[in-house]
């Protein structure tokens, strides 16, 4: 196993969280590797970062305390595959990109669209939650989670879920490492069930003179017999609807032209057959100020007029899903408690995905997090992971 010197080097410095480096860099090839990793570093109370690709570190805050990365690259295999029962189960380290060209060799793929898709892997996708416009149709990530192996604080290995769609036994105490950062446990490996690949992917691209006319549209799209699998309203220099269908050729083609037809008071609409730029999520400055903000969805639309009053550089909004993704020049945090106030009476909320240091990030915790608490306390007893990171502590 490599482990890095201890004076901060090249190699450490592309580990820094905010202004902290690690003293020590660990690469396990194997999950042992890592349990042996975890149950020294917690015998020296050495506080752990849990590293895949780096892409998403910046949606939490920077540790309190941060002795060792725990790059978990080299832990990237696809460990079985069953194409016949729609199964897979991957180390985290794996890259999403990679898994989906291992299930497209078989015409299958997970239908999961997060932001760094090529590069983000399997286990840091998981532990911050990421999501994309493909949730509309396909649902998110937990629903296509079968199971998982998790090395806890101490270094024990936990597991949870099964390997086959139909285990029901035990709790689902996987899915609480969904969103807690790597605070509960080291994900290392995932088991999902996939999906056959769709014979076509398409979709439509209209140009509205307002985001309340985008809205219009797509609440329209969203009524049978149209079934988008992915909807998203992108606001910039102009105002851009973007609809998504999959399956089969001949379906695709019909909800095609009844998207198109109600787009009529669009100012441009356009087909695109090979969707994939369309769909591409945008890199994000450093330093800009980026809030995800959620509200049920009948108030979608007040919460649009909300947010566009504090006139963001971009904001995209997922119709059907009550989400709202926003970028701002980092002076507008001035605003943000302003705004969270006028969310809550929406029962709304605004996390803080890159923004200041200090700033407060979270919204209301999730119901489970006095569970999560407790199993903290148990699975990690010296709290040695990603500490100061999460509402967990």
């Amino acid at each position: 196993m490599n482990v890095a010197a201890s004076q901060p080097t090249l190699q450490t410095a592309a580990y820094a969280l905010g202004d902290r480096l690690p003293r020590h860099v660990a690469q396990p090839a194997t999950v042992a590797e890592m349990a042996e990793v975890l149950a020294a570093a917690s015998r020296a109370r050495s506080a752990v970062a849990p590293w895949g690709a780096g892409t998403r570190q910046f949606v939490t805050n920077p540790p309190t305390r941060y002795d060792l990365a725990l790059d978990l690259r080299r832990l990237d295999r696809v460990i079985e595959y069953h194409p016949a029962d729609l199964v897979v189960m991957v180390e985290a380290g794996i890259s999403l990109g990679a898994l989906q060209a291992v299930l497209a060799e078989r015409g299958q793929w997970l239908p999961w669209d997060p932001p760094a898709p090529a590069t983000a892997t399997i286990g840091g996708l998981l532990a911050t939650a990421a999501w994309g416009p493909l949730r509309l149709g396909y649902g998110g990530p937990r629903d296509w989670l079968l199971g998982m192996q998790v090395v806890l604080g101490d270094g024990r290995i936990a597991q949870s879920g099964g390997r086959v769609v139909k285990n029901v036994a035990g709790y689902d105490t996987h899915k609480l490492h969904l969103g807690a950062f790597g605070t509960l446990g080291v994900i290392a490996t995932v088991t999902f069930k996939v999906a056959p690949l769709p014979e076509r992917i398409a979709s439509v691209r209209a140009v509205f003179a307002t985001p309340a006319a985008a809205l219009h549209a797509a609440a329209a799209i969203r009524q049978p017999p149209v079934q988008p699998v992915a909807l998203a309203i992108t606001v910039a220099e102009t105002v851009t609807l973007a609809v998504r269908f999959a399956g089969v050729a001949a379906a695709v083609e019909r909800q095609l032209g009844l998207a198109t037809a109600a787009c009529d008071r669009a100012e441009e609409v356009a087909l695109s057959v090979d969707d994939r730029e369309l769909w591409a999520v945008p890199s994000t400055p450093d330093d800009a100020l980026v809030l995800r903000i959620g509200v049920p969805e009948r108030m979608l639309a007040a919460a649009v007029d909300a947010v566009t009053a504090l006139a963001p550089s971009q904001l995209t909004i997922c119709p059907g899903l009550g989400l709202m993704v926003g970028r701002w020049p980092m002076v507008a945090v001035t605003h943000l408690p302003a705004l969270r106030q006028t969310l809550a009476g929406m029962d709304g909320y605004a996390v803080v995905e890159r923004g200041p240091a200090g700033i407060e990030r979270w919204g209301p915790p999730p119901p489970t997090i006095d569970l999560m608490r407790v199993l903290r306390q148990r699975w990690d007893p010296a709290g040695i992971l990603n500490p100061g990171r999460w509402m967990v502590e």
